[in-house]
């Protein structure tokens, strides 16, 4: 992925100096991970290379993760599109405690072919009705995060039981078929530790900022409140749990997007978390700019032209790999979609106009059906229509 803010991100050529321990960063389709099972093999051996046993140890615990990868990368570049595809991102809710200028859920206008406001939490009849579908298909990842804070997540099954996000994680691996499950958290929710002992793969825990000011400019709450206090604690107990429990899972990565005002905290946030238990690698991710729906709030209009030239007729790499659905069971080609744009209108044998709904047809005829066909045909043919026209992320979805 080219950084979209290249003039402003933090950049390094040379390794760096994590607690005299020098380490580059193993680089991923959208940043760099540094591994604390690398970082804490080579202080106690210096002849070793952290990265490199980082590396090694992601794919031990992902072995399928890059040959489906490279595969992706081959269908794309040949612009082959699978008859389904391998990774999912799917909105349990749209709804956040957080208000991140950086993301689309503050300019959000989901809505129903009515115009109805969809937000809210997706049911879970709808969630298991797209997990009986791609549980007939080679499916490989999902996530289960797309604008909304995914702990916040509840709902009930047939019988009335309360289920909570956990729940949603073990349905993906065992009636989905998913074989590696991931989920993206603020990490300012009460029940973090309820999803420690689940089938979960991955947890993202985004703090971007290493001191209470940068924190709340990134990540002010919904409330008005100031959270940074609290959500470091919240954190710090969640790994505590999992490490004193003994748990290798969910893999624990602390993250901090790369922009203008983390840029000069990145070492420190890697140095600090790196040495944490509970831990298992810090990740400096790239930044979206979301150009499409926040304009030139996240990137200048100057440091935006020179993504904006190297990806200008760029098929979208999302259309060719991953599948979306929103809260409410609506496909939309694109999880960043936060204007609706991107779904497919079609009539019911009632006559009623509906948005292509996982309720009124299965995600496999909809994926390969004339909606997708279409859009696909315009990106290769350098044609871009709203929002795809101003995205400048068409390319961090395969690297």
């Amino acid at each position: 992925m080219l950084l979209v803010n290249p003039c402003t991100a933090f950049q390094w050529s040379e390794p760096l100096d994590i607690n005299g321990i020098p380490m580059r960063g193993i680089r991923e389709k959208q940043g760099y991970a540094f591994s604390r099972v690398g970082y804490l093999a080579t202080k106690e051996n210096p002849d070793l290379d952290p990265d490199d046993i980082g590396r090694a140890y992601r794919q031990q615990l992902r072995p399928y993760s890059q040959p489906t990868l490279l595969q992706a990368r081959r269908d794309y570049e040949q612009r082959h599109v699978p008859r389904f595809p391998p990774y999912f991102i799917i909105e349990p809710t749209n709804v956040c405690n957080k208000v991140c200028p950086f993301c689309t859920i503050t300019v959000m206008e989901r809505t129903d072919a009515e115009g109805k406001v969809i937000k809210g939490f997706m049911k879970w009849e709808t969630f298991l009705r797209l997990m009986e579908e791609t549980s007939q298909y080679p499916v490989y990842g999902i996530s289960l995060y797309q604008l909304g804070e995914s702990f916040l997540w509840h709902g009930k099954d047939e019988s009335g039981r309360k289920l909570h996000i956990a729940d949603m994680v073990n349905a993906a691996k065992r009636i989905g078929g998913f074989q590696a499950v991931n989920l993206s958290t603020n990490g300012d929710v009460a029940n973090l530790a309820s999803i420690l002992g689940s089938e979960l793969d991955d947890l993202i825990i985004s703090i971007d900022g290493t001191t209470k000011e940068v924190y709340e400019q990134n990540r002010p709450g919904a409330s008005g409140l100031e959270t940074f206090e609290r959500t470091l604690e919240r954190v710090h107990e969640f790994l505590h749990t999992k490490y004193t429990r003994g748990l290798s899972k969910p893999f624990v990565r602390l993250q901090i997007i790369n922009k203008e005002n983390t840029r000069d905290q990145i070492v420190e946030f890697i140095r600090y978390w790196i040495e944490v238990p509970g831990v298992d690698d810090v990740f400096v991710k790239d930044l979206d700019s979301m150009r499409s729906w926040l304009g030139n709030r996240v990137v200048s209009d100057e440091e935006d032209r020179i993504k904006a030239e190297r990806v200008e007729t760029m098929p979208c790499q999302h259309l060719f790999a991953i599948g979306s659905m929103v809260v409410n069971g609506d496909f939309t080609a694109c999880c960043h979609d936060a204007y609706t744009q991107l779904v497919q209108k079609v009539t019911l044998p009632d006559g009623r106009t509906v948005n292509a709904n996982i309720h009124n047809t299965s995600f496999a005829a909809w994926w390969n059906g004339p909606f997708m066909t279409q859009l696909r045909a315009e990106h290769l043919t350098g044609y871009f229509r709203m929002p795809c026209r101003d995205c400048r992320e068409r390319d961090p979805w395969l690297g």
